[in-house]
């Protein structure tokens, strides 16, 4: 028998939920690689790991957001001749948040990657997590085609430095379509945090500061007792390391072998948290 089809552009239903959504202000988002998924069962403990897993599994959180404003989105309507006006899809959606600051890092690594498709889910201030709907049962990420900043770094007269983050959507008469949200039991922006990216700097000989990639923030003090505690886990190359209060210095006793440090995923588990150590920086 030939197969059949239906006319499901010609069905429809007007009712809304029995209990309906009191829609909040957006306050952050989590970016996620093209075709990763957030857990069916999230917890903030989990969220938490997620920002500091291995690539590709890592999340990317952005917040807080302050404002919003939509570009695009609307529907297309065109004649043909002197026919009626007929629907022909919506054009492309950008959706533009504001952030409460300027920040330098979070605009460099967006522009850095600002030619890259990322699926991304916002999530409210009544702890709605929006995304898409994909048929798995699972909750996806938003597919968009970019994810880029927009920035003014410099106070003026009248206003603060400020930045915003825009998600250009993929196709947004799909992700209208297929739009889909979850109510969790917690506020993600309490548990998230995007990593920094930070330096393992020699000063001295065998003599070491953690200091921030961009601007050199001293941050050793923060992670200097769980760095000591935990040398044996988090570095290779070194036996042992000891810390210096009064001078701010990291001691190292290397081992065999050339200095390195372990990935996020696993300094997570030693209570070394919201850093990536990218780069070790030795004397010449």
């Amino acid at each position: 028998m030939r197969k059949t089809r239906t006319c499901d552009s010609a069905e429809m239903n007007t009712g809304g939920s029995a209990c309906s959504v009191d829609w909040g202000k957006i306050k952050g988002a989590i970016i996620v690689e093209h075709g990763k998924k957030l857990p069916a069962e999230l917890t903030p403990g989990k969220l938490a790991e997620l920002c500091h897993a291995d690539r590709p599994d890592r999340i990317y959180p952005v917040l807080t957001f302050v404002e919003y404003a939509k570009s695009g989105g609307e529907a297309q309507i065109s004649a043909v001749g002197y026919g009626p006006n007929q629907y022909n899809g919506l054009n492309a959606q950008t959706d533009t948040f504001t952030l409460a600051r300027f920040d330098e890092m979070l605009n460099a690594e967006l522009l850095r990657c600002a030619n890259k498709q990322w699926d991304v889910y916002y999530w409210d201030s009544n702890k709605m997590l929006i995304g898409y709907n994909d048929g798995t049962g699972e909750l996806a990420g938003i597919p968009m085609s970019a994810v880029y900043p927009g920035s003014t770094p410099f106070s003026t007269s009248g206003a603060k430095s400020s930045m915003t983050v825009n998600f250009a959507h993929l196709d947004a008469e799909d992700s209208q379509l297929n739009f889909d949200y979850l109510k969790l039991d917690f506020n993600p922006g309490n548990v998230v945090r995007g990593l920094t990216k930070v330096m393992f700097v020699e000063a001295t000989s065998n003599k070491y500061k953690i200091l921030e990639l961009v601007g050199g923030y001293d941050r050793t003090a923060e992670f200097a007792d769980a760095l000591s505690t935990n040398a044996e886990h988090v570095f290779t190359g070194v036996t042992s390391v000891s810390y210096d209060n009064e001078k701010g210095l990291l001691t190292v006793t290397p081992g065999e072998g050339a200095i390195s440090i372990k990935q996020p995923s696993v300094l997570y588990t030693k209570d070394i948290k919201w850093i990536e150590i990218v780069k070790i920086v030795k004397v010449l």
